[in-house]
């Protein structure tokens, strides 16, 4: 079972995946701020991260998928809202296209494209280099994707926790679920209410312009919103903001 930490009580369940260069740890500066009333949370975990760092797999979305569907038998929870933030939306998106009756709400923080993004061979090996690598050469690759718009402490500390929270082995694996491979049906349609919550000044494939542009096609009730001021993570960069507007979705 992945492993995961539950916060709250609430009868609206929702189950929050992590990104590609961290574990859950990363909403540590919006816990503050969730609401355990009406809400049961359960930060978790894909497999090579965090608390799931010792479960090895194959690293694909329908992995994932089928372990999130387990932690959320294991919890009794028949159906739930699922939150997923770069990387891990695309086992989001696949978990409401495939099993509507089990997804009521999914929230994608940062989504790539459906299809991945598309990536060349040099650049897929450059972000598998990058999984796998040295710290020097994560903060290298860190640089080109988000230039100075933060600090070079920031870089300096997604870098160490990158390397604290991930085995090498997940990491670089996962760089071919978001950068070539996508979804397993791209086309496949969803039905629940898909909220994407975009930060303006993330990498282009990932603002409100491309998001709004690859999402339309699938959803059948989807809302964009951008933060203007904000990269690619709202968890860390505009914490209670992102938890009003994630709540206020997940109870409409």
């Amino acid at each position: 079972m992945l492993g995961h930490q539950q916060l709250g009580s609430g009868n609206t369940r929702v189950i929050v995946l992590n990104d590609w260069i961290c574990d859950t740890s990363s909403w540590d500066a919006a816990r503050p701020y969730l609401d355990p009333a009406t809400f049961s949370w359960a930060l978790t975990d894909l497999r090579g991260y965090g608390r799931s760092k010792a479960f090895a797999g194959e690293y694909t979305v329908l992995e994932a998928a089928a372990d999130v569907l387990s932690l959320a038998d294991s919890l009794d929870w028949k159906r739930f809202a699922i939150v997923g933030h770069s990387m891990s939306t695309l086992v989001a998106l696949h978990l409401a296209q495939e099993h509507p009756h089990r997804i009521d709400h999914t929230a994608l923080l940062a989504p790539v494209p459906s299809t991945g993004l598309g990536v060349d061979d040099a650049t897929l090996a450059f972000l598998q280099g990058m999984g796998s690598g040295t710290d020097a050469q994560r903060l290298d690759g860190l640089r080109a994707t988000w230039g100075d718009r933060l600090s070079e402490q920031w870089l300096q500390f997604k870098a160490q926790r990158w390397r604290a929270v991930a085995t090498p082995e997940a990491s670089a694996a996962y760089a071919k679920m978001f950068a070539r491979d996508g979804l397993p049906n791209p086309n496949a349609r969803v039905a629940c209410p898909v909220l994407a919550i975009t930060g303006e000044k993330d990498a282009p494939p990932m603002r409100r312009e491309a998001v709004t542009g690859f999402l339309t096609p699938l959803c059948d009730r989807l809302l964009v919103t951008p933060l203007v001021d904000c990269g690619h993570y709202p968890m860390q960069e505009a914490p209670p903001l992102l938890v009003a507007t994630l709540e206020r979705f997940l109870v409409s």
